[in-house]
């Protein structure tokens, strides 16, 4: 089966700090990657790359057998004009660490605007659609409400039920429960969880919550200096990993 993410030869810096190193990664449709490793060692910043929120220096990288940033034409590959950008990102969802709701409109219309506006989804449909959505992350009693009258926990919730409201191919969660509060961390990670058993959807997840990893992953990478150190299924990574670089991390990460 052909991979649904492929990057070869990923470089990425800004300014002199050179964040991701010669990257090759391939992704199987319906798996369920996690992404660990040290603050800065370029995790969020290969979610970054998938989203087009960021163009690598160099490199290729492929979504859905699609190029990211080239198209083809008569003449052959050209620069991604506008157009094929906004298809691309039509087949990759992301939830961020700060949810990034519009403050100014209801939690519906948060999850209606862009199916109505970007799929051509009528307003009926959207909003069945986003019903059932709530209704999976618990908050089917919120669709009234606005972002501030929401919870760290709930926003969230929310901001994960608007990315499933496109039907993205990929799904991108990156360190999704770092901003909350302790006690509202585990409705966040009961959600994942449930779309992880529920769903074949592909899922890249970018978490610092290690046991939580090794519960929803197929797939664990370790990432240090923009490179990775260490790929293996969860019982290779958490039980017995290959590499020091890998072994001193975890300790370092399990026993804070």
């Amino acid at each position: 089966m052909a991979p649904i993410v492929k990057m070869r030869k990923v470089n990425k810096s800004y300014g002199e700090l050179r964040v991701l190193c010669d990257l090759d990664l391939e992704i199987a449709p319906g798996e369920h990657l996690a992404v660990i490793g040290s603050s800065g060692s370029g995790k969020s910043t290969l979610l970054r790359l998938l989203m087009t929120i960021e163009k690598p220096d160099s490199g290729h990288i492929e979504i859905g057998g699609d190029s990211v940033w080239q198209m083809p034409s008569d003449k052959g590959p050209v620069p991604a004009d506008q157009g094929h950008l906004r298809r691309i990102r039509g087949k990759v969802g992301m939830v961020f660490q700060h949810f990034n709701l519009f403050p100014h409109l209801k939690v519906l219309q948060n999850l209606t605007l862009a199916p109505i506006n970007v799929l051509s989804l009528s307003r009926a449909e959207a909003e069945e659609r986003a019903q059932d959505l709530l209704r999976m992350v618990g908050l089917e009693s919120k669709v009234d409400a606005y972002p501030a009258q929401l919870s760290g926990g709930q926003k969230q919730r929310v901001a994960i039920a608007r990315a499933l409201a496109m039907r993205p191919e990929v799904m991108l969660f990156d360190e999704v429960t770092s901003a909350l509060d302790p006690e509202l961390v585990g409705e966040v990670l009961n959600v994942l969880r449930e779309l992880a058993k529920s769903s074949e959807m592909t899922m890249i997840v970018v978490t610092h919550e290690m046991n939580f990893a090794r519960e929803i992953a197929n797939r664990v990478i370790f990432f240090g200096q923009g490179r990775i150190i260490e790929d293996d299924t969860p019982e290779v990574i958490f039980t017995d990993p290959n590499h020091e670089r890998t072994r001193e991390f975890l300790r370092t990460t399990l026993n804070a």
